[in-house]
């Protein structure tokens, strides 16, 4: 039987998790936290412990289980064949075994977001900034380490990272090999990121769907710092 779940993470009340519309036996609804007391109707609570070498930052802490979510669950609760990666301010309201059925084929690794405004990792650093949403020296340091690597100006399909559905490939494996020591040194916002790392590792094969077509199966709830702006970084 293949293990599923979906995965989320919360630190520094950054979103605030709401409870799955949707739900289903074959599949575990795990929330990081560094809040052991930390409750949430319909989701299994995992505490990342202080062994972990993470950052202070909630944002960072955050990335970091993000991008090692394979691996802490091996760890913590056990190997994972199959899983849903979002962001908090995402709901779960449809059957999950046809989101994935219909959007990712058997050889793929997974599936992600198309982003709805930038086709540039610079458009996506340049709103980090107009938005606050990191140290505007920071971007901009991140910003010419992508340059001097040779990160080109405009690519098929930059894509979010609030959601995606991951399989439990040898290409998942090595990114999250990759991505925190490129990660570590630069913004803290990860879409960036995780976008220069698949255009310099390109091991995932990924189906790259518009956020319009998932809302049957997941709903997504704007950022409390969004409100009217439409902007997902």
């Amino acid at each position: 039987m293949m293990n599923k779940a979906v995965i989320t993470y919360n630190f520094g009340d950054y979103d605030t998790l709401k409870c799955p519309e949707w739900a289903d036996a074959d599949w575990d609804f795990l929330v990081f936290t560094d809040k052991p007391k930390y409750q949430v109707e319909g989701w299994e609570t995992l505490e990342l412990s202080d062994r972990w070498d993470v950052s202070n930052d909630p944002k960072r802490k955050a990335n970091f289980v993000k991008y090692n979510v394979f691996k802490l669950l091996s760890e913590m609760k056990g190997d994972y064949d199959l899983v849903i990666v979002m962001d908090a301010n995402m709901v779960a309201v449809g059957p999950l075994d046809d989101f994935v059925n219909i959007f990712m084929m058997s050889s793929m690794d997974g599936v992600v977001l198309k982003h709805p405004n930038c086709d540039s990792v610079y458009d996506d650093l340049a709103l980090c900034e107009k938005f606050d949403k990191d140290d505007s020296l920071t971007l901009q340091e991140t910003a010419l380490y992508f340059r001097e690597e040779g990160y080109p100006p405009k690519v098929m399909d930059y894509f979010q990272t609030t959601l995606s559905i991951r399989r439990n490939s040898s290409g998942w494996r090595i990114i999250e090999e990759v991505f925190q020591k490129h990660y570590e040194g630069y913004s803290k916002r990860d879409q960036p990121m995780m976008n220069f790392v698949h255009w310099k590792y390109p091991v995932l094969d990924l189906n790259i769907i518009d956020i319009a077509d998932i809302g049957e199966y997941i709903r997504y709830d704007k950022h409390h710092f969004e409100k009217d702006v439409d902007y997902t970084a």
